[in-house]
């Protein structure tokens, strides 16, 4: 009789553990409150199967073009060509743009001005601070000069910086050479720049940028140059990334030279794409 106790009692606490536990048995919770595996109806998912977001290019830029001009009881043709390229790291930003402006009126130049910038910015995380290293090569067909090559470092500070609205200033020193005139042609010159960019974005399609810097000369405050402009964007198709720029351009100098003009201020509407 004993044996028989002990063999009953033995398969009532087996068939016990068999079953499955409901949630009322942990101090009446629910049962979707239960803590279970995740059942699968098939084999786990691939590597291949898992979306994995791209990172962003590298590389992005912007070329353009305009042209315009007459015939007939008056000759003329402007011309102006845009490139620009941008490279972006979490460390670093490097940006490069040429621009070409060309005139002529009766047969006659009126413009012919090359000018190229570069600027290589280290970017620090967690701070709106930068160091830069820029370089500007400008050619003048009518001016005193025919090139002007200035170097320049210093600090920069982003005082917003978000996907719609951007503003950076910078500050610092450097040398130009103007070669090809009686002035500056023998030496390097000692400036300062200060300058600002700036851009906001209105939507996906349109944005504001501009830009300005300011180079005053160290041993003269009274002689120095402005580079300033402004655009209008316009994306006409995002798809191919198709737009249109309207803007202005402006150069000044204090001391041109004999046969110039302080301010050269440009103006134009030019079709392009982004890459």
């Amino acid at each position: 009789m004993r044996w028989t106790f002990v063999l009953l009692a033995g398969w009532l606490g087996s068939s016990a553990l068999a079953q499955p536990v409901s949630g009322q048995q942990f101090f009446g919770a629910p049962a979707d409150q239960v803590f279970t595996p995740a059942q699968t109806s098939g084999p786990p998912p691939s590597a291949t199967d898992v979306l994995v977001a791209e990172p962003p290019p590298l590389w992005s830029g912007s070329a353009d073009l305009g042209l315009n001009g007459a015939t007939g009881n008056a000759e003329r043709f402007n011309r102006r060509t845009g490139f620009a390229a941008t490279r972006k790291t979490a460390d670093n930003l490097l940006t490069a743009d040429f621009l070409y402006t060309y005139t002529r009126t009766g047969g006659l130049v009126g413009v012919n001005q090359p000018l190229f910038n570069a600027r290589d910015e280290r970017l620090y995380a967690g701070t709106p601070w930068l160091l830069f290293a820029s370089t500007q090569v400008e050619y003048d067909q009518l001016r005193d000069y025919r090139f002007r090559v200035g170097v320049y470092a210093g600090v920069g500070y982003a005082v917003i910086d978000t996907p719609d609205v951007g503003l950076k200033l910078r500050a610092g020193a450097g040398v130009v050479r103007e070669i090809g005139s009686n002035g500056l042609a023998s030496r390097w010159v000692p400036e300062l720049i200060f300058g600002e960019d700036f851009r906001y974005r209105f939507s996906d399609t349109d944005s504001f940028v501009s830009s300005v810097d300011f180079y005053p000369r160290v041993d003269d405050f009274t002689q120095f140059r402005v580079r300033a402009g402004a655009a209008y964007e316009h994306v006409i198709s995002p798809a191919s990334g198709m737009l249109v720029r309207l803007g202005a351009q402006d150069r000044y100098d204090s001391n041109p030279g004999n046969n110039s003009k302080k301010n050269d201020l440009t103006y134009f509407v030019t079709f392009g794409v982004k890459f």
